[in-house]
């Protein structure tokens, strides 16, 4: 594997195991076992890998929203998708709102990624409706809301579950499914809702995964 990987894959392990404002580059060269020096001829600074990895974020979530993997999964199944790219780049989740603060390119990336999202959730909820999986919304304004609420929720609900948890893990991403499962279900048809009250029947899973 290139240096080049290797450090972006280190400083996303660091990222989520201790936050950004916690790691250094000099704690993604020791974990690396290499100098600051080798790092610094790929990244200038911790900022630029940021960017960095935001891009492959937002790569990997557009992969998963691509109309070929979107059309063979079901809506409870796309949601398991999200949630754990949600996961894998969870640092971003915790600290976005003061990672984007500190950092204008980041900010500037952040809306330009928001808005496509709003586009693409359009875009998948018809072909949903048309599928026979979701009920059609007529209202611009019923549509627009259940998408800034799917958007807001998965942005935040990191800083909120993990907030108020002793030992914080991948329960939370259990129970952020079923609290979007929750919000969806009344627009749900045939099959799918009769999957979505099932899973909702469930228990999110409890014990903590770090």
């Amino acid at each position: 594997m290139k240096t080049k990987e290797r450090i972006l894959l280190t400083s996303i392990e660091l990222f989520n195991r201790s936050g950004v404002v916690a790691i250094t580059t000099n704690h993604i060269a020791k974990a690396m076992d290499i100098s600051p020096g080798n790092l610094y001829f790929h990244y200038d600074n911790k900022e630029e890998i940021l960017v960095e990895l935001f891009k492959r974020m937002a790569k990997d979530t557009y992969d998963v929203w691509r109309p070929r993997r979107t059309k063979k999964a079901s809506p409870l199944e796309f949601i398991n998708q999200n949630f754990e790219l949600y996961w894998r780049y969870r640092f971003f989740h915790r600290e976005m709102y003061a990672l984007r603060r500190r950092d204008q390119q980041l900010a500037k990336m952040w809306r330009a990624h928001i808005q496509k999202m709003m586009k693409l959730m359009v875009i998948l909820y018809r072909q949903w409706v048309k599928d026979g999986k979701m009920a059609k919304i007529d209202e611009v304004s019923e549509m627009q809301y259940i998408a800034e609420s799917l958007l807001a929720m998965a942005t935040t609900f990191l800083q909120f579950f993990e907030s108020a948890e002793k030992q914080p893990g991948k329960r939370s991403i259990e129970r952020g499914k079923h609290h979007v499962a929750r919000l969806l279900l009344p627009y749900t048809s045939g099959e799918t809702k009769n999957e979505f009250e099932k899973f909702l029947k469930s228990k999110p899973k409890t014990s903590p995964e770090v």
